[in-house]
């Protein structure tokens, strides 16, 4: 029998040490299957430029923002997010506007508000139009609206038009704009229409 004397214990520390490895290994594994990285591609990066449309809050019209750059994406309600422009609110008129507080009234939010956000700063152009969707069945379909092209990086308020609409389905042409490879922003007035062209390329295949 050998001497105590002579005896060791770093054997068990040893295979005590290595079981805790392997316990904080198993659990860091688990945490990460249980809250998975986040996806970069759901992740936008931040606005370069705002186009926002507002008109009269206590309408029920509901108008729409349409805007297609020199690729030949468009976006509009019918596609919200296409090539780093993304459409932000969709405003419907007082449609989305209002809720039922905890006593049962109606609350009504007095704006109505659509945006347009581009998050990409490359050399690109832009024509951006308005069209009145739907008056809702409101008698004298007259309103105006405001479109305005803010950039953000620094914040500058580029260019705003004043639009003054007379009949619901009407498209109204709002806007041009080229972004350089300077980030310099060039805008120019218009009377191109993006529904109205898609309707005429379809009609003629091109």
């Amino acid at each position: 029998m050998s001497d105590p004397r002579y005896r060791s214990s770093f054997g068990f520390i040893d295979l005590l040490f290595n079981m805790l490895i392997g316990f904080v290994f198993l659990f860091m594994l688990a945490f990460l299957l249980i809250n998975p990285v986040a996806k970069k591609e759901t992740i936008k990066p931040k606005a370069e430029y705002f186009i926002e449309l507002e008109w009269d809050g206590e309408k029920p019209y509901d108008l729409d923002v349409w805007v297609k750059d020199n690729m030949g994406h468009i976006v509009s309600f019918r596609r919200p997010d296409d090539a780093l422009i993304h459409l932000e609110r969709d405003d419907l008129g007082t449609v989305n506007d209002t809720y039922v507080d905890q006593n049962g009234k109606t609350v009504y939010l007095k704006e109505n508000r659509e945006v347009v956000a581009i998050r990409t700063p490359e050399a690109r152009s832009y024509l951006v139009t308005i069209h009145f969707y739907n008056a809702r069945k409101f008698p004298a379909p007259l309103t105006h609206a405001t479109v305005r092209l803010l950039k953000v990086n620094p914040y500058k308020e580029e260019y705003t038009k004043k639009l003054f609409f007379s009949a619901e389905g009407q498209e109204l042409p709002a806007f041009k704009f080229r972004v350089d490879y300077n980030g310099i922003v060039h805008v120019d007035p218009t009377n191109e229409l993006i529904i109205d062209g898609e309707v005429i390329r379809k009609k003629s295949g091109v």
